[in-house]
């Protein structure tokens, strides 16, 4: 195990939140190793962890596992990378090639890829590509068809066992230094890290740079990556990705803002992604002023009363009401109470 693996296992078990901070001063007062903290992990131990099977109420109709070549590891994976997928065989040697790639031990990462019900060879690609690979483990889901990456995502993510967690979209590929940034970030106090990157388009390619982030800027817009990394304390404290709207990604950062998640924006462009359409994220799109109105009330908590106001106006149907222009919340009073004009006659 590296110096810098060895740093990364120590801040994850004394990094926790404040939530957590007897169990943090009883592992300090032990003068907690990497192996006192993952012996803890491994036997459940950690607070607020749950089943997480049952709790997302889905289950693969097949499942295949196996493990790295060097057989079954003795500790938790520092980070698992969930893979969902459907229809896009195409891209997985890329993606996979990408996490080989990788500036870290590969040893530390668990792949889990969860195909929904593809029929162009994807579930039989991943199976025979996965085989032997220098990761941590591997885990192989195969769903019933579910139609939408959020239920994909948990799926694996209740399988996923390591003690941090990232989706991927096979069509997207990470530059080598962005789990080992990401993990960085964590390790100095994150809960959550996001970096700048790379947009593919039909027309080429161009950096897209992010903003810092603050919960009104989320609020506003979706301000972070799909492939943000995470600490599993949030997805065992419930975090999900939900069916209340289409806009899942946008809607599952809030909810990690809401359990008080502390998020570092990485500034630099490290992963590739590819938009093309069939992204769901057109999905989205085409039902955005729904989709926004839905997320702002299934995150009451998280919106001011005129922003919910608004929100409540445009699933009534009130003809005077803005819908904003795409993937944008107004959260100030004068934007949420605006009224379009109406003609009679």
């Amino acid at each position: 195990m590296t110096r810098l693996a060895a740093k990364w296992r120590r801040a994850f078990c004394l990094g926790f939140s404040p939530r957590q901070a007897k169990f943090n001063a009883a592992c300090a007062d032990k003068q907690c190793t990497a192996a006192v903290c993952f012996a803890v992990a491994r036997q459940g131990a950690w607070p607020n962890s749950t089943t997480q099977g049952a709790q997302v109420g889905m289950q693969a109709d097949t499942v295949c596992s196996g493990l790295a070549a060097t057989g079954e590891t003795s500790r938790r994976p520092l980070v698992s990378v969930v893979i969902p997928n459907h229809n896009y065989g195409r891209y997985l040697p890329a993606c996979v090639r990408s996490l080989l790639d990788q500036n870290m031990d590969t040893r530390d990462i668990e792949i889990v890829f969860v195909d929904d019900d593809s029929d162009d060879g994807s579930l039989e690609l991943a199976q025979g590509m996965l085989r032997g690979l220098p990761f941590a483990g591997h885990l192989i889901l195969s769903l019933s068809r579910r139609g939408r990456p959020g239920p994909v995502r948990n799926a694996g993510l209740a399988r996923a066992s390591g003690l941090s967690l990232l989706t991927l979209d096979p069509d997207d590929v990470l530059l080598p230094d962005h789990l080992p940034r990401c993990l960085m970030a964590l390790a100095e106090g994150a809960d959550v890290a996001y970096t700048d990157y790379v947009l593919e388009e039909a027309e080429g390619e161009r950096e897209v740079r992010l903003c810092g982030f603050h919960r009104w800027l989320l609020a506003n817009q979706n301000i972070l990556s799909p492939t943000a990394l995470f600490r599993r304390e949030l997805w065992d404290r419930g975090a999900r990705f939900r069916r209340a709207t289409a806009y899942e990604d946008w809607d599952f950062w809030i909810q990690l803002s809401l359990l008080g998640a502390r998020f570092v924006h990485i500034e630099e462009p490290l992963y590739l992604y590819r938009m093309h359409g069939a992204n769901f994220s057109f999905t989205a799109r085409r039902q955005d002023a729904e989709s926004k109105a839905r997320l702002v009330l299934a995150n009451a908590a998280f919106f001011p009363s005129w922003t919910r106001t608004w929100a409540e106006g445009l699933l009534r149907g009130e003809p005077d009401v803005d819908p904003m222009e795409r993937g944008v919340i107004p959260i100030l009073p004068d934007a949420a109470n605006r009224r379009l004009p109406l003609w009679e006659g």
